[in-house]
């Protein structure tokens, strides 16, 4: 036995040294393996000086900036109406009669009431001159002859409002009311007989988000794009921006403030464009030139603040950062690094060793 053991020996310790160093092989080989795993990988560049561009994506409609819905205080039956939908007016120009019937009827009587008013006014002057009546009859006549002309005055006009005209000069927009129709008065909402626009003259509403509204100005170049002509793009400039949320000046969505801003549009293109359109716009904020900036993607966010990673020493440092304006591609950096300074702009930083100044 003693005599095989020394025969194999060699082999058995062979065997050994050969585990030992394939075992030994096998952990060099899986710790480097790991070690690549968790090298870094980012790319980096430098903070420069360069121009921010601002601009903002937003959606609305077309509509012209002067227009009226003609209506009328007068109740009755349409009786005629001369205009169709696209058909151009000019101011003062009849559009719609109301039957007129139990109107003329109206004036005659309160003509007639009016006229014997007067004469029992003047009779009874006559008669409070020779102290032949007491002056509390004269003055009840005077009261009801102011009575009947005030009552003749209104079915004058109502007589008058009957013949409907344009009070401005456009194109009728939309479907007027047909002939036959019963117009009510005394309800909330007037009914429209016709609505009537200058299609010269266009502006588009857009909703700008309330976190947007900000950035935008008077004055601002927009440029937006219409389903009705496609591959055309068309510039027009802010002309007015909501201070407020009520009525047409802004609406509240899902808890967002979203505000009007009205684009005007100029008049050598508006007859590309039609009422109720909608415009996808991209409205251009101020240009910041020759600030510092970085890429979007260089600055982080935690609930400690706005950071970027620096490179120092060959590691990537956490850095509080100060931003400014936000451009479309890169942000403005107020204060935390210096122009020619390399971070990191793209990638996974994990472990790094923290040697921020600022508050983390």
């Amino acid at each position: 036995m003693k005599e095989l053991f020394q025969k194999h020996r060699k082999r058995i310790i062979g065997g050994v040294i050969a585990i030992c160093i394939l075992g030994g092989g096998g952990y060099y080989y899986v710790h480097t393996n790991d070690s690549a795993q968790t090298q870094q990988k980012y790319t980096t560049g430098r903070v420069e000086k360069g121009d921010v561009k601002t601009s903002i994506s937003a959606t609305g409609t077309i509509n012209p900036v002067n227009y009226v819905d003609v209506s009328t205080n007068v109740a009755g039956k349409l009786e005629k109406v001369l205009v169709k939908e696209n058909d151009h007016v000019t101011q003062g120009q009849v559009i719609a009669y109301i039957d007129t019937r139990q109107l003329q009827a109206q004036v005659d009587n309160a003509k007639a009431a009016l006229d014997k008013a007067r004469l029992d006014m003047n009779r009874y002057k006559a008669l409070i001159d020779q102290n032949a009546v007491a002056a509390q009859t004269y003055d009840n006549a005077v009261t009801a002859y102011e009575q009947a002309q005030s009552t003749y005055d209104r079915v004058s006009a109502d007589l008058n409002d009957a013949t409907i005209t344009a009070p401005m000069s456009g194109t009728v927009v939309g479907t007027p009311l047909k002939a036959g129709q019963t117009i009510s008065t005394g309800i909330s909402t007037q009914m429209i007989i016709a609505t009537i626009a200058d299609l010269s003259d266009l502006e588009i509403y857009l909703t700008v988000d309330e976190t947007d509204i900000g950035n935008v100005k008077n004055g601002s170049k927009v440029e937006f794009t219409v389903d009705s002509k496609p591959g055309q793009t068309f510039t027009g400039y802010v002309s007015e921006i909501a201070k407020g949320t009520k009525g047409n000046m802004g609406v509240t969505s899902n808890s967002v403030v979203y505000y009007t801003v009205k684009v005007s549009i100029p008049a050598d293109i508006s007859s590309n464009f039609l009422p109720s359109m909608t415009a996808r716009a991209t409205i251009f904020g101020d240009d910041i030139k020759n600030t510092l900036v970085v890429p979007l993607t260089a600055v982080r966010t935690d609930k400690q603040g706005e950071y970027v990673y620096v490179i120092k020493d060959g590691q990537p440092v956490r850095t509080a950062v100060s931003t400014g304006v936000t451009g479309d591609t890169n942000v403005q950096i107020l204060s935390g690094v210096s122009e020619g300074d390399e971070i990191i702009v793209s990638g996974d930083v994990t472990g790094p060793k923290n040697n921020s100044h600022g508050p983390f």
